[in-house]
């Protein structure tokens, strides 16, 4: 397992090809008596990329992103050693979004996110790059961004996790994960508007 912070790029300053930041000290840690072991919160977040990417119409083509899961000891300030495990999955979207439709994109993203009460936490609203972050009941993160090249990341989080005792696999983890480049037209998505 690798050790850090989550990898998500939340607002995408700089895309994906910048790097990505931290987790940060406003993520929502499960509730003490919660106990989620890395396998079933993998589980949770493949689940939440499917019944997200399965809401677009036309379906997208994707692909898995590189998983991540480890160990991020609590901030300077905060009381007590507590180390917080965390879980991350990810989709890379494959099928070219033209700049007209990535707001459009997006948008539905954020409905359906809202429509399953999820609280929206972060909104950019940008022509080429927009993006959307929310946070659904169970402290869950998605995030779904645009890199400056097009490419496209929806990530799946869950921070506080137990350790597991089962020993998730992580096919290809410890490989850099840039996003890639999106190569499959699409007639809708793909459309210049």
């Amino acid at each position: 397992m690798q050790s850090g912070g989550a990898e998500l790029n939340l607002g995408c300053p700089d895309g994906f090809r910048g790097g990505a930041v931290a987790v940060p000290d406003w993520w929502p840690v499960l509730a003490p008596d919660v106990t989620v072991d890395q396998l079933d919160a993998g589980e949770r977040c493949e689940r939440l990329l499917r019944e997200t990417v399965e809401g677009l119409r036309p379906v997208p083509v994707w692909r898995e992103a590189v998983p991540r899961a480890g160990v991020r000891l609590a901030g300077p300030g905060r009381r007590g050693p507590e180390v917080l495990w965390y879980v991350t999955r990810g989709r890379d979207l494959l099928t070219v979004v033209s700049p007209g439709r990535r707001g459009e994109l997006a948008g539905t993203v954020e409905r359906q996110w809202r429509r399953r009460g999820w609280t929206i936490t972060s909104l950019n609203a940008g022509r080429d790059r927009p993006g959307v972050a929310a946070t659904a009941r169970d402290g869950s993160q998605l995030v779904l961004c645009f890199g400056e090249f097009g490419e496209i990341r929806l990530t799946a989080s869950l921070l506080g996790v137990a350790c597991s005792e089962r020993v998730p696999t992580l096919p290809r983890a410890g490989e850099p994960d840039p996003a890639p480049l999106p190569h499959v037209h699409c007639a809708y998505w793909s459309a210049l508007v």
